[in-house]
């Protein structure tokens, strides 16, 4: 186990590369290691992974001293950015060779603990990835690929079944080293890997069978690689050079057939429609004094304030098939003197003026500035053993004394915001050397505060935007904001049973609907009385949500097994109740939209 302060650094940092041969192999002896998320499991304690979940590599590199089989020694080497020396390389990849790993720009030769040759680094997070890939009835299972050993191509799906099905995916992704492997803060041009963002997108997508899909702002393509299970063909973009090398890398290795093209949104893909589009765009709100500084750029969308999302919403529609779907991550200022509860959609509900679009816009959370601040910062830097900046760190040293960024934010703040600005980032930085870590955040700190607080900015929303291009002559777009939501993240199906509520008919008398299997009531009296008077439904499964209802909703909604339409159990309940049939249907009518949008009830095909 290398010491911190003898952890070595890459002397180059490039992408691996997409050589057939070399890639074959590399994953044969992925296959043939077992090196997969279950072997880690095995592996490691749940303490150990926890602590990599907190950017702690020590936890697990203790565990892994000593131990000589295959998927250990990767595990060392790609996932804890430990060293390894030849002969223990050599073990871990026996058929793709020292010189086939170099071939690919997996690993690098450096000095070892003692300064003598013949250890390696990696040059690369890699790491194992699992998906439950659904029938969907594509040739997304069925890619070729040559077998190393008799230089013959193979066609088969991930379980060598020719008819298909849901089967699990093994895959290993690639992305570039994070700070708890290098022990220095991200460049400006980092690849992500698979984090919190990606999986919350990965988790919202609708998976359904489909012609085509485009993965836009792909990172290190792990979207791509997704929507490949279900898409005839998949489109990844992004304006990141290494981002593009990163994705064919995955898709390469993988055994995927995924387009990658450069340009920044929709560019690359002018005239084209696709049936879905899924972005998780870079979209931190960076002020225009801190770009360039190599710290917070690799999350910075590079438009002014929260631009960047609203661009998406606008040009989204041009880049879908009628029909299709866009999704994505993003966050949105919310300015002052707005309830961030009450008021925060207000300026959303303009970025969808006009649109041909249903839209479900949901705020998970709201962040102060300050907490916004702190967040992006932790990111962009979460390691604690990063010494002073200097002009050998990977990202660089931030000097005051340059004008790129100044020079670039002349034309969007006026001479007295720029004065207020530089006011607040130079008070605590010093042209003459290179500032240390703890300087540079609380520069970072001091001029994002200042730069919201001149944009008249109390808090960002986060959370994330469903829409649905229409399919006909639809006169206006339907678009609901969601503060919150109570229970489980959604999942693609939500999304999709969300959107199809937005359309429901004006008149639900006519629908056969079924309650869900997993729905129960909560009913709470007042002592002494016969009938409730708080009634809750509760909902197993899905969004796990918990909507209050009155009884005859109540009653409606026990009623409903598919056999009678809504007007006959309305009929029916109204009867019993001695009340007048309209009344309840009018009653009704918000509470059971709210319960299909839920889930708790579900429209019968007639």
């Amino acid at each position: 186990m290398t010491p911190p302060e003898l952890r070595s650094t890459p002397k180059t940092r490039s992408t691996p590369k997409t050589e057939p041969v070399p890639l074959v192999r590399a994953r044969a002896d992925f296959e043939a290691a077992s090196w997969t998320l279950d072997t880690l499991d095995v592996l490691l304690s749940d303490r150990a992974r926890s602590a990599l979940a907190r950017d702690q590599r020590i936890p697990a590199l203790v565990e892994l001293e000593g131990r000589s089989d295959a998927a250990s020694i990767l595990t060392r080497l790609f996932v804890l950015g430990d060293e390894v020396n030849a002969e223990e390389l050599e073990a871990a990849l026996p058929t793709l060779g020292i010189e086939g790993a170099k071939e690919l720009a997996l690993v690098e030769e450096v000095g070892g603990d003692s300064g003598a040759a013949g250890c390696f680094i990696a040059l690369v997070d890699l790491r194992p990835h699992v998906v439950i890939a659904p029938d969907a009835g594509t040739d997304a299972h069925a890619d070729s690929y040559v077998d190393s050993d008799t230089d013959t191509h193979v066609d088969t799906d991930a379980d060598g079944d020719p008819e298909g099905g849901t089967c699990e995916l093994n895959w290993w992704i690639a992305s570039d080293r994070t700070s708890m492997q290098s022990g220095r803060a991200l460049p400006a041009d980092h690849v992500l890997g698979v984090g919190g963002a990606s999986t919350s997108l990965l988790e919202m997508t609708i998976r359904e069978p489909i012609d085509s899909a485009l993965d836009m702002g792909c990172g290190c393509g792990i979207q791509a690689m997704h929507l490949k299970t279900h898409a005839n063909r998949v489109v990844a973009t992004d304006l990141s050079p290494r981002a593009c090398e990163y994705t064919r890398f995955n898709a390469a290795l993988n055994r995927l057939d995924i387009e990658v093209r450069e340009g920044s949104l929709f560019e690359p893909v002018t005239g084209e429609a696709f049936d879905l589009v899924v972005t998780n765009p870079p979209f931190v709100i960076t002020p225009e004094l801190l770009r360039g500084d190599g710290l917070f750029e690799y999350r910075d969308g590079g438009m002014r304030r929260d631009e960047l999302v609203r661009r998406v919403v606008r040009e989204g529609p041009e880049c879908l098939k009628p029909g299709g779907v866009l999704q994505m991550i993003g966050n949105w200022e919310i300015p002052e003197g707005v309830d961030p509860d009450a008021e925060w959609s207000k300026r959303l509900e303009s970025w969808f003026e006009a649109l041909p679009v249903d839209a479900w816009v949901v705020q998970r959370d709201v962040l102060d500035t300050a907490q916004y601040v702190e967040m992006w910062l932790q990111d962009a830097d979460p390691s604690d053993e990063v010494g002073e900046w200097d002009s050998n760190d990977e990202a660089g040293a931030w000097d005051p004394s340059e004008g790129s960024s100044s020079e670039r934010d002349a034309s969007r703040h006026s001479s007295s915001e720029r004065g207020l600005l530089e006011k607040a980032s130079s008070e605590h930085s010093s042209p003459e050397r290179a500032l240390s870590k703890g300087a540079l955040r609380e520069h970072a700190y001091r001029t994002w505060l200042a730069d919201f607080d001149l944009a008249g900015v109390d808090g960002v929303g986060m959370g994330f935007i469903a829409m649905r291009k229409h399919v006909g002559d639809e006169a206006e777009g339907v678009i609901r904001f969601d503060l919150g939501l109570s229970g489980a993240r959604p999942r693609g199906e939500d999304v999709r049973r969300t959107l199809d509520a937005l359309r429901l008919p004006e008149d639900l008398s006519g629908l056969r609907l079924v309650r869900a299997d997993d729905v129960t009531e909560e009913r709470h009296y007042v002592p002494g009385s016969a009938d409730p008077m708080i009634l809750i439904l509760h909902q197993g499964a899905g969004l796990g949500r918990s909507i209050r209802v009155g009884t005859a909703t109540s009653a409606i909604v026990g009623a409903s097994d598919g056999e009678l339409e809504v007007g006959q159990i309305v009929a029916a309940v109204a009867l019993l109740t001695e009340r007048d049939a309209a009344e309840i249907t009018q009653e009704v009518d918000k509470p059971l939209r709210e319960l299909l949008r839920a889930g708790m009830l579900k429209i019968v095909e007639q």
